[in-house]
């Protein structure tokens, strides 16, 4: 697909730095092929040095832990919390440059604490700040975090007071050590629980809490920077137990994903808790009965980028992912569809990244694919990725660098329930040919399996040929507005006319 037309002579010697696909460049994992192993969070830093926490299986049990490594892939440390039924999901840099590991475990009376673990680059310990309700036997358990512009983390997660299980927010200092720690009393309407899922800032002066309650709908708490409850806002919403549904758009307001009126929704609040809109989604065909949003994200326009994870469907190999982009005032702009909804996920739920203008998704069904787009809804790579020998690679967390290079974390699927944890850089491709734009006469299916039909092309009988991303003419033909592609590997290829300013680009899958 192409947004304009280019004389043949220029695709072919144009040097572009279009990036159509990525190779690997390493991948790490833990070497440990038995129990559960899991990356969960990545960070990089300037120095190039990469850091990733998660789970890690010794002996019986699963231990909160984080492991350093060089540029090239090579693990330097690890440090954790060992015999400890512990998980660890998000990982900041603080003002220092020390690093800190949160998570939850189960100390030795049975009780289930959330833990911030500070460690310098070497992996040397410096300390622990550790939240547990009072009691014996209580269940604490860790959802989320964010960072202000301070270097000061304000937490989220469920913990146990009074009997019940609360939504809590705590803020730490900017060396990890606790500021305060706030819980949040039921409302009777609330069944007799409340689940805190995921945590966001607005200005750095309003921390908003997400919480699930004991009936599945959804509510917002706000508390300003000192821990004072200011509004609750419930929605009669549905979601899932899970922390990337939910994001800032850097304008005033929160954005929260997940299930209305038995379809796809993301409702935005601004920082007074009230609703400023709430669109309702779906997909033509599709069905969305138990359809929710998985995953949310912002650009810097405050336009809005949702991930919702549906049913299975007659005919589609397992659930389904939807695609969409919203604007800041809450109106639908494109929407697209994937094969392969991840339904077994990990803990950390950040599948999906928005860097520059570029949207990459991961998708682990049958297939471990990744998937990106540009922000008007071009797909421009459908690619299969996988840690050799696994069955299937769940990524958990993505960030690029610089470079365009992509870096995850994850988990590498195998026999049974048995998984290890993995990290893995990506290069980008860049082509020798610029990359033409969609026009109204893109070609379709895009991607496509077997026959491409080539709208718009001057006549019939048309000479045409294609061009991987090297430059390289892979197929010349005569055609007549159908192009047979069934020969091509899988790949991004344009196709052009000869003799024409004729081209398009198109996916082959």
């Amino acid at each position: 697909m192409m947004r304009n037309t280019i004389p043949i002579l220029t695709i072919l010697v144009a040097a572009g730095a279009t990036k159509a696909q990525y190779s690997t460049d390493w991948i790490s994992t833990f070497n440990n092929l038995s129990g559960y192993n899991s990356a969960e969070d990545l960070l990089l830093t300037d120095s190039g040095k990469i850091y990733a926490n998660g789970v890690f299986t010794q002996v019986n049990t699963g231990d909160a832990f984080i492991i350093g490594y060089a540029n090239d892939g090579t693990e330097l440390w690890r440090n954790g919390l060992p015999d400890s039924i512990g998980r660890a999901w998000k990982i900041f840099l603080l003002n220092d440059g020390t690093l800190l590991s949160l998570g939850d475990f189960e100390d030795q009376s049975g009780t289930n604490d959330v833990i911030a673990q500070r460690f310098d680059t070497l992996g040397g310990l410096l300390g622990n700040t550790v939240l547990n309700s009072p009691g014996f036997a209580t269940g604490d358990d860790f959802a989320d975090a964010v960072m202000d512009g301070s270097g000061r983390i304000y937490l989220t997660g469920t913990f146990m007071q009074s009997g019940q299980f609360r939504p809590g927010l705590a803020r730490l200092d900017a060396t990890g050590m606790l500021d305060w720690w706030q819980t949040y009393p039921l409302q009777a309407n609330w069944n007799g629980l409340g689940k805190a899922l995921a945590v966001e800032l607005i200005d750095d002066s309003l921390a908003v809490v997400w919480t699930r309650n004991g009936s599945s709908y959804t509510a917002a708490l706000g508390y300003d920077s000192a821990g004072n409850h200011l509004w609750t806002t419930d929605l009669m919403m549905s979601t899932e137990d899970n922390n990337k549904a939910m994001a800032t758009d850097g304008l005033g307001h929160v954005l929260v994903g997940g299930r209305r009126n038995q379809m796809f929704n993301v409702t935005q609040l601004d920082a007074a808790g009230n609703v400023v809109w709430s669109t309702d989604l779906s997909y033509p065909g599709l069905n969305t009965v138990s359809a929710t949003i998985r995953h949310v994200s912002c650009d810097a326009n405050g336009d809005v980028y949702a991930v919702g994870e549906g049913s299975y469907q007659q005919g589609i190999p397992g659930p389904y992912y939807l695609l969409a982009k919203l604007s800041r005032n809450g109106h639908v702009l494109w929407t697209d569809t994937l094969n392969g909804g991840a339904i077994n996920y990990c803990l950390n739920l950040d599948y999906a990244l928005l860097h520059g203008d570029r949207w990459t998704i991961a998708t682990a069904y049958i297939h471990s694919r990744l998937y990106e787009y540009d922000t008007t809804g071009t797909r421009l790579l459908h690619m299969n990725w996988n840690v050799p020998g696994a069955q299937l690679s769940n990524v958990n967390a993505m960030t690029t660098d610089g470079s365009g290079a992509l870096f995850l974390a994850g988990r590498a699927r195998l026999a049974g329930s048995a998984g290890d944890g993995f990290i893995a850089k990506l290069n980008p491709i860049s082509t020798s040919i610029n990359d033409p734009l969609i026009g109204p006469s893109a070609p379709y299916p895009d991607p496509v399996n077997d026959v491409l039909f080539l709208p718009g092309l001057p006549d019939s009988g048309s000479m045409v040929q294609v061009l991987d991303p090297t430059g390289r003419v892979v197929q010349r033909t005569t055609v007549n507005g159908t192009l047979d592609v069934r020969a091509l590997p899988a790949g991004i290829y344009w196709v052009s006319a000869v003799g024409s300013t004729y081209g398009k680009r198109f996916v082959k899958q």
